[in-house]
């Protein structure tokens, strides 16, 4: 075993490190995935509005967001072993909170606690993984996170399709609670904080409690922005003075991480070109993307009139491609470089994007698949290597710090996307005379003309998001190939 590697001395005690560690991982993803589709559930029981429940997942978006770069400083800082048992055991009383729950207030304070475990854990999976490998080997650690998370999207909608129905969305809260805490025990046992802990020491007087704050606020406040959760009108005045105090925060924020001697996140790594360049091609990777979780299931179910398990059937072959193409993107990234797989991997995003602006009520549904299924090869293909290029050029001291960085990445990236999607699909049809949310677009499918004004918006956007993709395309042609 080599300290400054943090390689375990055998391969066995590595699998379990990992195998334990992606168990998290997989909990945090199924644990949004459950959230998600059981959000009807919980406002009938309530007895409150679906827009009143949406705040379910509203306060955890925020909550990751604002909380996950500090806490992954935290993690490096204090120790990755401490705070990731303290961000289990922190999901697990949101669990057992949320699971009592009869009031919304109760509710959203349990969402508060499991989202705060989450963003802990989430970020020192991450570092736990990828210190636990050589350098050389990197590119393998990222294809099991990746495959992790593919197989969270595979497993969860259909798990949670029939379990739902059969435990209730409570049980299925204590069955994740129960599920941690073995995963508590097991990390407890089986991580070795010489390994996977920082090899400097620091003390926790020196966090940077200021750079801390103004990360939590910037973030608050641009998701807040972005998502629109008051639906404030997009030319106002209020949300203008929204952009301008997310840029103010921004600023400060950049200049005093810059003259901070122990920043929160040293910034300076944005004047490697590698760097900046492989951040950029992830964020118009995931922008480009975003639509095809957030619109396809609408398109499926209203247009194409397929149930709701057929619905996340066809949504099952982006997972899968996902999780195929990722099993040797991560690991063959590592032994001839990263350029030609990410390269491959945005360029089969693009074309399906493309393909999908095109689609209509008489869309082929094996046909769909076969596209879903490329275009989650290409993200397979595309993230664990992006990652590696990124985190290559990172000290191992602050692995959980920018893992939590690449996930707020991804995070934002979606929520623009998903906004950009919603804004100009609403917007055309507002303009066609009619002003229909897109999650009650259902009631509008026997009509043709409001239709063709759906399906219009719809093609414009996959091909602005697809303009998003070709930036990113266009970055990754400047990575270097031998990362």
């Amino acid at each position: 075993m080599t300290s400054n590697t943090g390689i375990y001395s055998s391969s066995f005690s590595l699998w379990k490190v990992v195998l334990v560690a992606a168990s998290a991982l997989f909990i945090f993803v199924f644990d949004v995935v459950v959230t998600s589709m059981s959000l009807p559930s919980i406002a009938n029981d309530l007895s409150i509005t679906l827009r009143s429940v949406a705040w379910v997942m509203i306060i955890s978006s925020l909550t990751m967001c604002a909380f996950m770069l500090p806490l992954g400083r935290v993690a490096d800082i204090v120790g990755r072993k401490k705070i990731h048992l303290i961000g289990l055991l922190i999901f697990i009383i949101g669990c057992g909170t949320i699971s009592f729950s009869s009031e919304l207030s109760l509710l959203l304070f349990a969402r508060f606690l499991m989202s705060i475990g989450n963003s802990i854990c989430s970020a020192v999976a991450f570092a736990i993984i990828i210190s636990s490998f050589p350098d050389e080997q990197k590119g393998k650690a990222l294809g099991i996170i990746t495959t992790t998370v593919g197989l969270a999207g595979i497993f969860g909608p259909l798990l949670s399709g029939f379990l739902i129905p059969v435990f209730e969305w409570r049980g299925m809260y204590i069955s994740m609670g129960i599920l941690s805490i073995f995963c508590l025990f097991l990390s407890y046992l089986i991580f070795d904080k010489r390994n996977i802990d920082s090899t400097q020491s620091y003390s926790i007087y020196d966090y940077d409690w200021f750079g801390a704050i103004l990360s939590a606020l910037f973030f608050t406040v641009l998701i807040i922005t972005i998502s629109n959760p008051f639906k404030i009108p997009w030319l106002s005045f209020r949300l203008l003075n929204l952009i301008l105090i997310s840029i103010g925060i921004l600023y400060v924020f950049i200049k005093w991480e810059l003259k901070n001697k122990n920043p929160m996140i040293d910034l300076r790594i944005f004047s490697n070109s590698t760097f900046s360049l492989s951040t950029t091609v992830r964020f118009c990777g995931f922008i480009g993307n975003s639509a095809v979780f957030f619109l396809i299931p609408i398109f499926v179910q209203s247009f194409l009139g397929l149930s709701p398990i057929n619905t996340g059937f066809i949504l099952f072959s982006t997972s899968a491609g996902v999780v195929l193409s990722s099993l040797f993107s991560g690991r063959y990234s590592d032994k001839y470089g990263t350029k030609k797989f990410i390269l491959l991997g945005i360029i089969l995003i693009l074309l399906t994007g493309i393909f999908l602006a095109f689609i209509n009520n008489g869309t082929n549904t094996f046909m769909l698949m076969i596209v879903l299924f490329l275009n989650g090869l290409g993200m397979g293909l595309f993230m664990a290597p992006n990652m590696r290029a990124t985190l290559s050029l990172v000290s191992r001291d602050s692995y959980a710090t920018f893992s939590a960085f690449l996930n707020l990445v991804r995070n934002v990236a979606t929520a623009i996307g998903q906004a950009v999607s919603t804004g100009i699909i609403t917007g055309i049809m507002l303009l066609n005379g009619t002003e229909v949310e897109l999650s009650k677009i259902s009631a509008i499918s026997g009509n043709s003309s409001l239709n063709d004004s759906f399906l219009f918006g719809w093609k414009v956007t996959f091909l602005v998001l697809a303009l998003v993709t070709l930036i990113g395309l266009f970055a990754s042609t400047k990575v270097k190939s031998k990362v």
